[in-house]
């Protein structure tokens, strides 16, 4: 499943209130046609927008300064396996992309704005701005919070044998590590001495592969009463192969549940109504239920087979959208807070 990524704009209160204080009107400034002779590049990062208002080209500008970095960052695992089969046990895996970062939007801090100019076409300029040193310690400040929450994490991780804790624990420090990551690639940018220092002493890779491995130890035995075209049975493979799960056992995670979806005798002139309901319970090997999806309702068609085929789509998507997001919840609570200091 790939995701989108806004990018979010810090601006200092202070200094927009500054901004107040230059004129829209005079002659061309110099920084509209160059800014870097009034912005000098080794001192600051600097763009040009233009609006209908000075929002809106402070707005431009800002735009303009984050091009600089990556709007969007995305690190799919390539997770393969074969099906394997023994005496005691039988496990199948299937190829999937799996989107087992779980990242977060990225921002860009520190965004300043002083200065703004009107043309003689109302056209609004200005400035946005990003002073190096003084932003490189806000972001070395951010990387070392990151960087602690996964040392933290880790050490979770390492210390407990319960599969969907250490799961949960890891998956947490993937976050942690590519925000941290992706404060880093910025800080690269904004003053490349910093980077040194500000560099987290864990490998992410080495992270990202442990979740992985944990991953694949946690197998999942599925059924479903009612489901005899197995349409709810490969929607709920796929969702816990995007987790990295494998289909086997014996099982750390059972899904079990019932689907129907059946003919209500209610006609109007062109449609045909059927009635579903899906019930999905997601629990442990000890039978404690961790995930529930329910979802019920009425679809009509033409037809009575397109009828049931509109509804298997309507719960098709609520078991990718409901139950992916109870059961990020669920792993979320299993994360221990870290201590504060």
């Amino acid at each position: 499943m790939k995701k989108s990524f806004c990018l979010q704009i810090i601006l200092p209160v202070l200094l927009l209130s500054l901004a107040g204080c230059k004129s829209l009107s005079g002659g061309t400034p110099k920084w509209v046609e160059n800014p870097k002779t009034v912005y000098p590049e080794n001192t600051y990062l600097v763009a040009v927008g233009e609006g209908d208002t000075r929002r809106a080209a402070e707005n431009s500008a800002a735009a303009n300064l984050s091009r600089i970095f990556e709007a969007h960052i995305e690190s799919d695992e390539r997770i393969l396996d074969q099906s394997r089969e023994t005496r005691n046990s039988f496990e199948r895996t299937t190829d999937f992309t799996a989107d087992i970062n779980i990242l977060s939007s990225q921002t860009l801090y520190n965004i300043q704005h002083a200065e703004a100019w009107q043309d003689d076409k109302g056209r609004v300029h200005a400035v946005a701005y990003l002073d190096r040193r003084e932003t490189a310690t806000i972001y070395r400040d951010k990387i070392g919070e990151q960087t602690a929450r996964v040392n933290f994490l880790d050490a979770q991780a390492a210390q407990t044998d319960d599969l969907l804790k250490k799961y949960a624990t890891l998956r947490a420090a993937v976050r942690h590590a590519a925000e941290a990551g992706n404060l880093l690639r910025q800080l690269k940018v904004i003053h490349p001495p910093s980077v040194p220092d500000a560099t987290p002493g864990y490998t992410e890779n080495r992270i990202r592969k442990a979740l992985a491995d944990t991953a694949k130890q946690i197998r999942v035995e599925i059924k479903i009463d009612g489901d005899d075209d197995q349409r709810m049975v490969s929607i709920l493979e796929e969702l816990i192969t995007r987790y990295g799960f494998v289909v086997g056992s014996p099982a750390v995670l059972k899904i079990d549940g019932r689907v129907s979806v059946n003919d209500t005798g209610q006609r109007t002139s062109d449609l045909v109504f059927v009635r579903y309901e899906l019930v999905v319970r997601i629990k442990d090997a000890e039978g404690t239920l961790l995930v529930s999806v329910n979802d019920k309702g009425r679809e009509g068609h033409i037809s009575l087979a397109e009828a049931r085929v509109r509804s298997f789509r309507t719960l098709e998507n609520a078991i990718k959208a409901t139950g992916s997001s109870r059961l990020d919840t669920y792993f979320d609570s299993l994360i221990d807070p870290m201590p504060q200091h």
